[in-house]
């Protein structure tokens, strides 16, 4: 319950432009916006990375139908190809 009101408070604050707000315990508390849209907050992927995802995506599906023809086949019938 004290977190809601904590939370209105910090936001009506955040609107009024105040740059600081005093909590319980007498702590002042900066009251300011985080741009979650801004390059910094932002990661950008290597290609290794990005190239490393899709190899995993493609060995994990080849794992799957390799087990699903292991387990459908006859044992004594498989032969290497």
């Amino acid at each position: 319950e004290e977190d809601v009101v904590a939370t209105i408070e910090y936001l009506v604050r955040l609107h009024e432009g105040q740059t600081t707000m005093t909590v319980p315990g007498g702590v002042e508390v900066p009251v300011e916006t985080d741009d979650i849209d801004h390059f910094g907050n932002r990661r950008l992927r290597t290609v290794g990375e990005l190239i490393q995802n899709q190899i995993r995506v493609g060995m994990s599906r080849m794992e799957r139908v390799v087990r699903e023809r292991m387990t459908t086949q006859d044992v004594e019938a498989i032969t290497p190809q």
